[in-house]
């Protein structure tokens, strides 16, 4: 008689997936941080938000329309939750961190941004009164020590003078609000597939980043139409938006952000390549500590959390 039950094989697949889904997100997010800070003169950075999510929509329209007709009640009971979701991940978020590229390196961002598992559970905390134990209270601290380094550039009287990189403190920010955005997926209805959400949320953002975008454009200039701003363009809304996201969030949702925080450790690594292959950025001593503690800090703190 035919076993049942699923075989081991099956059961280490369905284990390794996610996990496989992160790495290949982690791979595409790192070239993020590279053309946010290499094209940073050429593309401003709402009109890159923008159409990140313009195009990042229409890519997944075909496969989120149905989702997004047949729950279109559960969305409107819930729009307040998606609003705010979609403010935070796109102009707060991902609006901010191109801003922030303006004036720091792909490095430090890279580096800055590795914070956001360790913000996560401290959010988680406060919104939800999620238990931290004494491991996740200690990461906490080592990682904000990180981020000191990358934001004091190893030197503390950069702080003291006031003289901190607006750059790294921009990307912070940012990545506290991706950070909240993250933690309020466990608030999303279980019927609202990933693809439907990450539809509403980005056409949410694109309409709420418009008149900002607007703005940039009359005062400061538009987003170039050369083939090369168009293939930025596609890459940033069909690889990074649509593929690497939704990757990210299938992930977030399958074994938890604390696990799925092991995506931000190779996020950084791959920014940290990238960025001095192609960038041709210099690693310094301060990036080199900077990055022992948050990464230490965040393994420290996941090592033991429970699910969130």
């Amino acid at each position: 008689m035919r076993n049942s039950e699923p075989s081991r094989q099956d059961t280490d697949s369905s284990e390794a997936l996610p996990y496989a889904m992160l790495i290949a997100a982690a791979m595409i997010l790192a070239s993020n941080h590279i053309i946010a800070r290499y094209f940073n003169e050429m593309i401003p950075p709402l009109g890159l938000v923008f159409w990140r999510m313009v195009v990042g929509s229409l890519v997944i329209l075909p496969f989120a329309i149905s989702g997004a007709v047949n729950n279109r009640q559960t969305i409107l009971e819930n729009f307040k939750l998606f609003l705010i979701m979609a403010c935070l991940f796109v102009p707060l978020g991902n609006g901010l961190i191109y801003v922030g590229y303006n004036f720091t390196t792909a490095l430090n961002g890279g580096v800055v941004s590795t914070t956001q598992p360790a913000l996560t559970v401290l959010i988680s905390c406060l919104l939800f009164r999620d238990f931290i134990n004494w491991k996740q209270a200690t990461g906490i601290i080592i990682a904000a020590l990180g981020v000191f380094v990358i934001i004091s550039r190893g030197s503390p009287q950069y702080i003291m003078e006031f003289q901190p990189n607006p750059g790294d403190i921009l990307i912070l920010v940012a990545t506290v609000f991706i950070a909240l955005h993250n933690v309020l997926l466990r608030s999303i209805p279980k019927q609202i597939s990933i693809i439907t959400f990450m539809f509403v949320i980005q056409i949410v953002g694109a309409l709420i980043t418009l008149p900002f975008y607007m703005i940039e454009t009359y005062f400061y200039k538009p987003v170039p139409t050369d083939f090369m701003s168009i293939g930025v363009l596609l890459w940033v809304g069909i690889a990074i938006t649509s593929i690497a996201v939704g990757l990210m969030n299938s992930a977030v949702r399958i074994i938890g952000a604390n696990k799925a925080s092991i995506g931000n450790y190779m996020r950084s690594l791959f920014t940290a390549f990238l960025a001095i292959v192609f960038l041709g950025e210099e690693v310094q001593v301060f990036h080199v500590l900077s990055l022992v503690f948050v990464l230490g800090g965040v393994y420290l703190m996941t090592k033991s959390s429970s699910e969130i």
